[in-house]
């Protein structure tokens, strides 16, 4: 990931002009150093609520897929058409 050096504020900084970085975040994210280290990001609603989105996306996906992948257990070796009308059967039975 590439950050621009003026998309980063140091948290002294941040502390004087707060809505000033306020303001610039709205655009791009804001990087905050301590210690000359990325700290912090400040961010948008918008790019927040974006990227929360995306990432329980990606954790739906991940979880699907371990589903998908797990072994299933089928010891008489039925066809899935016979396993559906096996339980449309006994649904239908409790029904009268």
């Amino acid at each position: 990931m590439n950050i621009d050096m003026d998309a980063m504020v140091s948290t002294t900084d941040i502390s004087k002009s707060f809505g000033k970085y306020l303001a610039a975040s709205k655009k791009n994210p804001v990087f905050i150093l301590k210690n000359n280290e990325i700290e912090s990001v400040l961010l948008d609603i918008g790019t927040y609520k974006k990227m929360v989105e995306a990432y329980e996306l990606v954790q739906d996906n991940v979880l699907a897929r371990e589903v998908f992948e797990q072994p299933t257990i089928n010891p008489n070796d039925q066809d899935v058409f016979d396993i559906i009308r096996e339980v449309g059967a006994v649904d239908n039975a409790g029904k009268t």
